[in-house]
């Protein structure tokens, strides 16, 4: 369903407006729109998607408006499908002052898309049930844990990428056989707070959630290997302009805002509580600071998503066979 702002363009007011497909929480999403609209008077209609199906559901629906897209920028929570969508020519490059300043690192190679202000892949667990000190030290441990539904959002992602490690996801894999998926990371988190499940595998922004609502809940971040650059997933945020969008002076001003020190400010302070990337903004937010964040090449990742997938279904449903 399209959500306007208070000034959304109509045939009357005729207040430009951008039209921004997002799979960021709602909450999250309006807080940006209006300090977007406040600072540049464009308005923002806006399509958003579900916690059960995030991201995925609205990387189809680009995919099917291809030809004729009705979103001018793509906001996604993750990363994986947006490169899905740049690799089959739907996104567009982007070239700014800002864009271009943009760490490689965090950027498409041909300015398709950006990514900023991630959140971590964590485990939450209950304090008063188990100590910190008897937690599992590696993801490859958990394959117990609550887990969301793995064919949607940033789960799937962080099992695409734990894939990459041949050996151990199939270890990993065995571990799974029988085990649930609960919709979404809120509802993993929730299982923990309920006390129906020990450990959850989710994201920091879920685990803040229930931590401002005074539940009983930390967060463990394991490695996925030893040795420097074996740490913490961190999945971005990602933007992007759409290939042949109506409004594309108006999408170049949205990405370049998205990638401003205003907004990692302010999905810092938010719930959500998102990593600041720019330097002079996570200098701010210490407390935010993530230790040795793992190295990973997404575009392998999603590369191998939908055969990491479809192992992943199998061994749940124990049709795994190695």
């Amino acid at each position: 369903m399209i959500v306007c702002t208070t000034h959304c363009t109509s045939e009357e007011n005729k207040v430009p407006a951008v039209t921004v497909y997002v799979s960021a929480d709602e909450h999250i999403a309006r807080e940006v729109f209006t300090a977007f609209t406040q600072t540049t008077g464009i308005d923002v209609r806006w399509v958003g998607d579900t916690e059960a199906s995030k991201t995925t559901a609205l990387v189809n629906r680009i995919r099917r408006e291809k030809e004729d897209p009705i979103a001018d920028v793509f906001w996604s929570s993750e990363i994986l499908g947006i490169i899905q969508l740049a690799n089959a020519g739907i996104m567009a490059p982007h070239r700014s002052i800002v864009a271009d300043a943009w760490p490689e690192e965090h950027r498409d190679t041909q300015f398709r898309w950006f990514g900023f202000s991630p959140r971590a892949r964590v485990i939450a667990y209950d304090p008063r049930r188990i100590d910190a000190s008897a937690l599992p030290k590696t993801w490859w441990e958990y394959g117990e844990a609550a887990m969301a539904d793995p064919r949607f959002g940033t789960t799937g992602t962080h099992l695409a990428v734990m894939a990459g490690y041949t050996d151990q996801f199939s270890t990993f894999l065995d571990s799974l056989i029988g085990s649930p998926f609960l919709g979404g990371n809120a509802a993993t988190v929730q299982a923990v707070v309920d006390g129906t499940m020990l450990y959850a595998m989710t994201d920091t922004d879920d685990v803040h959630a229930v931590v401002q609502r005074g539940a009983s809940i930390a967060m463990f971040f394991p490695r996925h290997h030893a040795g420097r650059g074996g740490g913490t997933l961190l999945i971005p945020n990602t933007i992007g302009m759409l290939r042949g969008c109506e409004h594309p002076a108006l999408a170049a001003t949205f990405v370049d805002f998205m990638l401003s020190d205003t907004v990692a400010a302010l999905l810092a302070n938010s719930s959500s509580r998102n990593i600041p990337l720019q330097p002079s903004v996570a200098m701010q937010f210490p407390d935010l600071a993530v230790d040795d964040p793992l190295e990973v090449d997404f575009y392998a990742a999603a590369a191998r998503h939908n055969q990491s997938m479809s192992l992943v279904m199998d061994a749940i449903h124990g049709d795994n066979e190695k």
